[in-house]
């Protein structure tokens, strides 16, 4: 197979990585807290080649995993555990197996037991990663994650926050998990607030117009892998004739 029939393939399959990344994002459009997801494009040496004169052939490359952390905006719902966050912070949630998850998705409920709970279930979780619990009926959120119930009871909601949003990966919807080796640390400049949700950060005319252009890139790639194929078929021929 022609080499120049590999760079296009493998611009193709890039393609095809980034329409299921701008898929995924236009299917969380209205998932609050959601952080846009990217493919980030890389040209790779082949490494016969690149060895003598630099001539090597670029080959596309995709590295998925990427994601856009800016902050969505932040809608007025009036409901009591329905919150938000103003700055980089994040809630930290954990499921029944033991597993923490960070998100700045803020519609919660409350659960039988009490428990504030995230979407999907995940319980909002304190500073010692225990389940918040919910005495009765919530009288009021403060700024600083303070929540007062009507019993007189109190609890704090922290939030944390770390140097390098990268560290962070996605693990499913808008929820992420810690790299290996990385550390969260209090957030002291984030506030809660209570009554709001953040929307998820997707344009969805960006994700169309990129989704048209990204089309493009594939159909182009085909046709080049097309004309590849019968160069090579006429470089046969002519090799038979002769």
């Amino acid at each position: 197979m022609s080499s120049g029939k590999y760079a296009a393939l493998s611009a193709a399959r890039t393609a095809m990585q980034s329409l299921d990344t701008i898929t995924h994002n236009m299917a969380n459009l209205r998932t609050s807290g959601y952080k846009r997801g990217r493919v980030a494009f890389a040209a790779a040496l082949s490494e016969a080649q690149s060895c003598n004169q630099g001539k090597g052939l670029n080959f596309a490359k995709g590295q998925e995993g990427f994601s856009d952390f800016s902050q969505g905006v932040i809608t007025t719902t009036g409901q009591p555990l329905d919150l938000a966050i103003a700055g980089s912070g994040y809630f930290k949630v954990g499921d029944d197996l033991g597993n923490v998850f960070y998100t700045r998705q803020g519609n919660f409920s409350q659960n039988t037991e009490g428990n504030m709970v995230a979407a999907g279930g995940f319980k909002l979780l304190n500073e010692g990663n225990a389940p918040i619990v919910i005495d009765g009926k919530v009288k009021i959120i403060g700024e600083d994650g303070t929540i007062q119930m009507e019993s007189g009871a109190t609890a704090k909601i922290p939030l944390y926050e770390l140097d390098d949003s990268t560290l962070l990966e996605r693990s499913g919807g808008a929820y992420f998990t810690l790299q290996e080796g990385a550390a969260v640390e209090p957030s002291p400049n984030s506030r809660v607030m209570q009554g709001s949700i953040e929307e998820s950060n997707v344009s969805i005319l960006q994700e169309m117009a990129r989704m048209v252009e990204i089309q493009r890139v594939f159909e182009n790639s085909q046709k080049a892998m097309l004309n590849y194929s019968t160069i090579s078929e006429k470089i046969n021929e002519i090799g038979i004739l002769a």
